[in-house]
């Protein structure tokens, strides 16, 4: 093994040829990110899943029916394409709304084409056999290893690809429209250029780099890559991406590469600590939040990359003049919605009454991203992050009034929140979500999992995770006498959480907060202008959300009884919880709690059969996206209309008109 020391950090040859070997990898999902986004203006997380669809069924038509590997692979890489092309069809009318209705749109579509892998005719019947490679020579003693026939493939493959790549980009008619349409889109339809062609082309050759990068990089799993890409390997892309400004191919393949070979480095030099994975991805989460930082001015310089339409399209509506009639029945459904929730966790099993303990929490979580991102404009795919924070605190005061845990949880969310928050003083829209889907991930890897640590020159022991890493208990307290231990009180408990949460959001929503976040939302000089201060209105939006994270956050460990990061914590969570957002309403009140019915609610109460799991997964937000858009705030705003004017024509009000 050929190792030397540089700096004091040590070096292994090999670990750096590994390191370069991934980082390969890397840089192909890079290049199909940066293509799309270039082409569309859209950070595609449905990026790394469409490959893992074919690298699937790559394995059935090798291993089940035994087709031999060439016209296998050849079969599966037009799919590739076919299948790229075919989701730019399916979200190009949501092109010209908000960005974050785009992005959540992409991540349902990964979570589509997830489902897509379970089908009998994708997936086959055996995962656990050796995935199939072109290349079956090893090489040894390559700088101290051994070089298997798959690293072989990935080492001679990449390189090919992204050259060809280049070259296509370079010379070719349909590249050079792209490069056009890349720049201005207007002038390159004024020009000829067949912008919607061009697009749908893009995503056919990123769909094609995924598919690459996911059979490249089967053969080092245990089986097919059956679950969706890891959220580290698309935030690892995602950086690299970034680095290049999203823009420029050769940065974001080289970034991809050095990003590769630094983790190898890393893991190497803290092969005795438990915690290497822990570093690498607080590593990685400074380092996008360094890279988003200095280059906000090259992101931020092309006007296309700004938000282009109103967040109004997802906001709450209903009649512009709210008659008698029509308060009266909004005030109906709101004591007939009060009234079930009382009346249902006192006549539910003890299993229904955990259901609805998580329909409400998720719930005041929902509210929270109604402030942040429905308000403030703010797009966060960290959000449980925030909720690990109260979850932490909870852990850690377990003698404290219960609420005093939750005052405590509150206010230390609401001040990590906007430590969060501090980039977006520079950075908006999708590169927040970015940011923040870092912190989501550094929370689960680094934070939640690593009970203390201790400082570096004072020796101080600092103790900021759960109390063990692997999983904590935690016993529910009582509360002015109501014992939390019973599953019914604590959906008592957590309804009345509920309705504090929103009886203040409405407070926010009436008494001006809610307009000085949206002015600035909106136009951050005008609202200046006005004599809103912008900065602090910003920070306000995040400190206001992560205090009802905070509180949320106790909620939610109390009704687990035992969190553990990898169950409990996932960026999968954040996902949720943005996507009962846009579900909702972006801005609605009731349609935050309507979404947490549908996508929570739902599968517990009626099982998770093939049905429900249809209808509440990607398919369900895809729906709702594409055909509802101001989500099911507007369908209840439009229900209690309906009702209303029924109630009108049957008492004959109106009926000269």
């Amino acid at each position: 093994m050929a190792e030397f020391t540089l700096l004091s950090l040590h070096f292994d040859t090999f670990s750096i040829l590994q390191g370069f070997i991934q980082g390969l990898l890397y840089g192909l999902l890079a290049l199909g990110l940066v293509l799309v986004y270039r082409t569309s203006r859209v950070i595609n997380f449905a990026h790394g899943q469409l490959g893992v669809v074919l690298a699937v069924l790559l394995l059935k038509l090798t291993d089940q029916l035994k087709i031999p590997y060439l016209p296998s692979l050849l079969f599966c890489l037009a799919l590739a394409a076919g299948l790229g092309a075919v989701c730019e069809l399916v979200l190009r009318r949501l092109f010209k709304r908000p960005r974050v209705l785009m992005m959540v749109a992409t991540i349902g579509l990964s979570q589509v084409l997830y489902l897509l892998t379970l089908l009998p005719f994708v997936s086959p019947k055996n995962l656990f056999v050796p995935y199939p490679v072109p290349i079956h020579k090893q090489i040894d003693n390559v700088a101290g290893g051994t070089l298997q026939g798959s690293d072989l493939t990935i080492l001679i493959v990449a390189p090919l690809v992204a050259m060809g790549l280049a070259l296509f980009l370079r010379f070719s008619p349909w590249g050079l429209a792209m490069r056009a349409m890349a720049e201005n889109t207007d002038s390159a339809r004024l020009s000829g250029v067949w912008v919607k062609r061009m697009s749908t082309l893009a995503w056919a050759m990123a769909g094609l780099l995924s598919a690459i990068t996911a059979i490249l990089a089967s053969p080092s799993q245990s089986s097919a890559l059956k679950e969706a890409l890891p959220p580290g390997l698309l935030l690892r892309a995602l950086a690299a991406a970034l680095i290049a400004s999203m823009a420029s191919y050769t940065v974001a393949f080289v970034a991809a590469i050095a990003i590769g070979i630094v983790e190898q480095i890393a893991t190497f030099n803290l092969v005795t600590d438990l915690n290497s994975t822990a570093y690498i991805t607080l590593g990685l989460f400074v380092l996008i939040l360094f890279v988003l930082l200095v280059q906000v001015g090259r992101l931020r310089r092309d006007p296309r990359t700004e938000e282009r339409s109103s967040w109004a399209v997802g906001s709450e509506s209903g009649r512009a003049s709210m008659d008698a009639t029509r308060r009266w029945v909004g005030r109906s459904g709101i004591a007939f919605a009060f009234a079930l929730a009382v009346f249902l966790p006192g006549v539910v099993s003890e299993g229904r009454a955990l259901t609805l303990s998580q329909v409400f929490i998720y719930s005041v979580i929902a509210l929270s991203m109604v402030v942040l991102t429905g308000w403030a404009g703010q797009v966060s795919l960290g959000q449980f992050g925030l909720v690990a924070v109260g979850a932490i605190v909870a852990a850690r005061l377990p003698d404290w009034p219960l609420l005093l845990v939750l005052l405590a949880a509150g206010l230390i969310t609401a001040v990590v929140a906007v430590i969060i928050g501090l980039p977006a003083l520079r950075i908006r829209g999708v590169y927040l979500a970015v940011t923040t889907l870092g912190f989501a991930l550094f929370m689960q890897v680094t934070v939640l999992p690593t009970p203390c640590w201790t400082l570096p020159l004072t020796d101080t022991r600092v103790c900021t995770g759960l109390p063990d890493k692997y999983s904590t208990l935690l016993e529910r307290p009582t509360l002015f006498g109501l014992n939390l231990t019973n599953e019914r009180d604590f959906a008592y408990f957590a309804l009345g959480v509920l309705l504090v949460a929103l009886f203040v959001v409405r407070t926010w929503r009436d008494r001006g907060i809610a307009r000085r976040l949206v002015a600035v939302r909106d136009n951050e000089v005008a609202a200046a202008a006005m004599g809103i201060p912008v900065v602090r209105t910003k920070l306000l939006a995040f400190a206001l959300s992560g205090f009802m994270a905070g509180v949320a956050g106790v909620c939610f460990a109390l009704a687990q009884a035992r969190i553990s990061p990898a169950e409990n914590f996932g960026p999968k969570e954040s996902i949720l919880v943005l996507s009962m957002a846009v579900v909702g309403g972006l801005g609605s009140v009731p349609g935050a709690v309507l979404a947490a019915v549908y996508l929570v609610g739902l599968p517990f109460a009626l099982g998770s059969t093939a049905t429900v799991q249809f209808i509440t997964s990607g398919f369900g937000v895809l729906a709702f996206l594409l055909y509802l858009p101001g989500g099911l705030g507007a369908v209840a705003a439009r229900a209690g209309d309906g009702v209303a004017g029924m109630i009108d024509r049957r008492r004959g009000v109106g009926a000269d008109a």
